[in-house]
Order: C-alpha cells, then sequence, then structure tokens
C-alpha cells in the first residue's frame, strides 16, 4: 500500500499536479497513522494480557500465603489461649487458702505459665516481592489491593505486642529467678532427671511464698494483661484480616 502512495505521489509530482500530491501525501500520512495506531493497540492489549496473566498467579500465591498465615496465627492464638488460661489459675491461687496448695500442683501451674512464650511466624515473601516488582498496583480489585497494604501494619503491631508480652514474661521469669526456686519448678513436673541435677528433697525450697508477694502478683499481672490483649483482639483481627483475602480472591479467581 505505502508503495502504491510512492508511485502515484511520484507521477503527480512529475505532472506538477501538486494539489492531487497533497491529498495523496495527506493520505500516505493518515495511512501511517493509523499503521502506528494499530500497533500500538496490539501492544497495549499483549501488555493487557501480560498483566492479567501475572496478575492471576499472584493472586494464586497469595491466597497460598494467606492460607499459610491464617493457620499460624490460628494455631498461635489457641496456644497463647491455653497461657491465658494457666496465668488465670495462678490468680486463683493467689486468692485462695495457700495451706491447701501442694507444691507439685503451683511447679505444674508455673511450668505453664513461665516455660515459654509465643509468636506468629508471619509469612509474606510473595506480598514482598508483589511490592519491590510492581505488581502489587496492578491488582484490579481495589478492596483487595487495600487489605494486602494493610497486612504488614497489621502484622507490625501484632509484632510490637507479642516484644511486649516478651518483656513481661521476663520480668516475671527474672523475679522467680532472684525470690523463689527453678530448680524446685524443674524437679516437680519431673524435668530434674532430664536436665541432669539430683531430685529435691520434699522439705527442700518452695516457691508457694511467691503467691503472697505483691511484686510477684503485679508482675503477673502485666504479663497476663499483655497476653489477654494479643488473643482478644490482636490475633482475631489479623485472623479477620485474612479471611478476607482470601474471599476476595477466590471471587477474582472465578471470574477468571
Amino acid at each position: 500500500m505505502i508503495k502504491f502512495y510512492r508511485k502515484i505521489r511520484q507521477k503527480m509530482l512529475t505532472e506538477n499536479k501538486f494539489s492531487k500530491y497533497l491529498i495523496y501525501a495527506i493520505g500516505e500520512i493518515v495511512l501511517v497513522v493509523i499503521g502506528i495506531l494499530i500497533a500500538l493497540q496490539i501492544n497495549n492489549w499483549n501488555e493487557q494480557q501480560n498483566i492479567q496473566g501475572n496478575q492471576e498467579k499472584y493472586l494464586k500465591l497469595i491466597k497460598t500465603e494467606a492460607i499459610n498465615n491464617l493457620k499460624q496465627v490460628t494455631n498461635t492464638k489457641e496456644s497463647v489461649n491455653t497461657l491465658n488460661i494457666w496465668q488465670n489459675k495462678i490468680f486463683n491461687l493467689i486468692d485462695s487458702n495457700q495451706d491447701t496448695i501442694t507444691e507439685a500442683y503451683i511447679s505444674k501451674t508455673f511450668g505453664n505459665v513461665f516455660s515459654n512464650t509465643y509468636e506468629f511466624r508471619y509469612e509474606n515473601s510473595v506480598l514482598t516481592e508483589m511490592k519491590t516488582s510492581g505488581e502489587l498496583k496492578n491488582i484490579s480489585n481495589d478492596s483487595l489491593r487495600n487489605y494486602l497494604i494493610a497486612l504488614d501494619p497489621l502484622v507490625l503491631k501484632i509484632e510490637n505486642q507479642e516484644q511486649s508480652v516478651k518483656q513481661e514474661y521476663d520480668k516475671s521469669i527474672e523475679y522467680i529467678k532472684k525470690n523463689g526456686s527453678l530448680r524446685t519448678m524443674a524437679d516437680r513436673n519431673g524435668l530434674a532427671e532430664i536436665i541432669g541435677i539430683p531430685k529435691l528433697p520434699e522439705f527442700k525450697s518452695s516457691n508457694i511464698h511467691l503467691l503472697s508477694e505483691n511484686e510477684f502478683e503485679n508482675n503477673l499481672m502485666r504479663y497476663t494483661g499483655t497476653t489477654k490483649n494479643l488473643f482478644t483482639y490482636q490475633y482475631p483481627t489479623l485472623e479477620n484480616h485474612l479471611k478476607k483475602i482470601i474471599e476476595i480472591i477466590e471471587k477474582e479467581l472465578e471470574k477468571k
């Protein structure tokens, strides 16, 4: 087609028919512009197809990551709930007649409260890749994109609360080290032989007196409060957030 216009143009110039040549020249320009527009349209279509293909791939990966995180936070919440139950049992001991408390029971209770803290293990490699590669902005669903943007700050808030729990745990365990007997706790929980220390005589070292000490109770109260916050507010908020992400992604994938 371009060669055809070129021949006509040369003929017009030879015959000195300028007006006709101008018309054909404009036609040639229009043809070139149309060709460029078509090429751009095809290129945009191909690019859009690539974006949609990548989006579907990332949606599936993000869904898997969200499911893993949901399982992890649910399991962590259950462990923290169990810890909180045992913390409240110590308060029940504090408020009870301490003459009826056995060393074995208090050691069991202390062992469940002061043996470990729990942390949510966040999996975010896919989300991080989407942010660094710019793929997150290509998520067409505005609601989903906003939920994904809000996920990291939400987890950071939980991590800060978990750190507060750890700090209060450390204060409590440090107080027991200074004023109580870790060996008694280990012995009454059957851990003495495991860690290779002799069994304690029944009359030696007790932790029952800690139940009457205000500083121990105050430490326990802060430790319990920060733990309860995680279980009651922080973890459920993240659970609901992840469930919403999974729900939106499933609806989006159904459209593909």
